[in-house]
């Protein structure tokens, strides 16, 4: 019996490896994403911190120079906000492509899965009928042995 030679074992291996770089890539998105999202989220606490402060302030007396240098770092943080919502939505869309990398890897190395386990049903198959010849082989040399009767 001869064993089992995928004859596609190279590009079996390729589209594996192919696979695990998108997987890799996804990842790394996801957290380039989850990264941005902390940023964002950062910069907002610090815009409703300098709202409460600038409530305090105006509840109290406060310098008009005071008021506008909370004023001026309130526009800042929007600025920074608005920064962090346009990187958030560049990883959101990275993340989307190399979702769909990854899953166009997976699909054509589940498609050289498809054609290696056909491969191995016709191997296991062509063993079989070997098998089953050898069986009839020797059930056939066997026969005129057993038709010998004492007589």
């Amino acid at each position: 019996m001869k064993a089992f030679r995928f004859t596609l074992e190279a590009v079996h291996t390729l589209r594996l490896r192919q696979e695990n770089d998108a997987l890799e890539q996804y990842s790394r998105a996801l957290l380039i994403r989850q990264q941005a999202l902390a940023a964002l989220e950062t910069v907002r606490d610090r815009i409703q911190a300098n709202w409460v402060e600038m409530r305090q302030l105006l509840a109290g007396l406060c310098a008009a120079a005071q008021m506008r240098q909370l004023q001026d770092f309130h526009r800042a943080l929007e600025q920074r906000q608005q920064e962090c919502v346009a990187a958030l939505r560049a990883a959101e869309r990275s993340v989307h492509a190399a979702s769909q990398n990854m899953l166009l890897a997976r699909q054509q190395r589940e498609i050289v899965d498809s054609y290696r386990d056909k491969q191995i049903a016709r191997h296991q198959r062509a063993e079989a009928r070997e098998e089953q010849k050898v069986i009839d082989e020797f059930a056939g040399r066997r026969s005129p042995l057993l038709n010998l009767s004492p007589s």
